[in-house]
């Protein structure tokens, strides 16, 4: 995923979802066969290796910029959330920067590890004064289900967004921003497809 350095890009190129993606990332599915193929061939690496770890994986199509970190460190490449009118993705142009948490604070803090978790700069002032353009936030990727009220990160009607999510007594699901010139919406549970639960907000990097 960060070699290709959008979700959506490596989607279109293994020829799945960007859910399929993101569930293979947070360790809630396995690509099949064809797509491991797939995977492997779009990727530039070796079936074996790709599914065993064995071998030597063949020479990447691009070029990831190496990431040393101590080993109390994790690294996570910041994602921009990007919202249009026909589609959204979760995506940079290609991976810029990258940002370090400490281990045991993720799991003391957080309650989870990297691997269950996304970095995302917020677009736009639709969950202003919580969250600001520019701002940071992880969300938890095995939350891709709407269980309980929160601050998610999702998609619907072929965009993305950031916002506030309420399960009404109907059903319904109340999709509103923190800030007041935004309206309200109200949308059925299968309108609304959940990416992750944001578990921390962090000022701009």
């Amino acid at each position: 995923m960060q070699q290709f350095g959008s979700v959506a890009d490596l989607a279109r190129a293994v020829g799945v979802s960007d859910n399929a993606i993101y569930k293979w990332v947070s360790g809630r599915g396995q690509p099949g066969m064809i797509s491991l193929v797939n995977l492997a061939k779009a990727a530039g690496v070796s079936v074996e290796w790709l599914a065993t770890g064995q071998g030597t994986p063949a020479k990447a199509k691009r070029e990831t910029p190496a990431v040393s970190e101590p080993a109390d460190m994790v690294t996570m490449p910041r994602n921009i959330l990007r919202a249009g009118a026909n589609r959204g993705s979760i995506q940079s142009s290609q991976i810029v920067d990258y940002l370090s948490f400490r281990s045991d604070w993720l799991h003391r803090v957080i309650n989870t590890d990297a691997r269950s978790l996304i970095l995302v700069e917020a677009v736009g002032d639709a969950m202003a004064p919580t969250i600001d353009e520019g701002d940071l936030v992880l969300a938890d990727l095995r939350e891709s289900r709407f269980r309980h009220d929160g601050i998610y990160v999702f998609r619907t009607g072929g965009t993305l967004a950031i916002k506030r999510i309420q399960r009404q007594s109907d059903g319904m699901l109340l999709v509103r921003s923190d800030n007041a010139a935004y309206q309200p919406s109200t949308v059925k549970p299968d309108e609304l497809s959940t990416i992750g639960r944001v578990l921390w907000i962090g000022g701009k990097p």
